[in-house]
């Protein structure tokens, strides 16, 4: 049987990184690091993200509607995760969990993101 006697600490704290070039890319903390406004364009949708897999999903499927004849035009902008962009105000306004790809429709104020 498990030793029940354990309380969680009311607040978790971050002894040390675990190391490696991408430890801090996943914190155990919550919003943003530093201030950084999110650049904006000149389309209703504004993708925020990476040329990672997931990231490249999302823009394979805009490509797709956009040749489907569907209105999805979008201005795609660059989240350096290796520089901790996804912890700036902007980033984090739009994606809380600091994860990419975030994407923001400026006409209705939704948000779409990975949680």
């Amino acid at each position: 049987m498990a030793d029940t006697d354990w309380t969680p600490p009311r607040v978790w704290t971050w002894e040390q990184p675990s190391g490696g070039a991408f430890a801090s890319l996943n914190r155990p903390i919550a919003g943003p690091t530093h201030d950084k406004d999110l650049p904006v364009g000149q389309h209703p949708l504004q993708l925020y993200s990476l040329a990672t897999p997931n990231g490249q999903k999302v823009t394979i499927l805009l490509e797709e509607l956009l040749e489907a004849g569907h209105p999805a035009e979008y201005d795609a902008w660059l989240i350096d995760i290796g520089k901790g962009d996804q912890f700036g105000s902007g980033f984090v306004d739009v994606n809380p969990n600091s994860k990419i790809p975030a994407m923001l429709d400026r006409d209705s104020g939704t948000r779409i993101f990975e949680s």
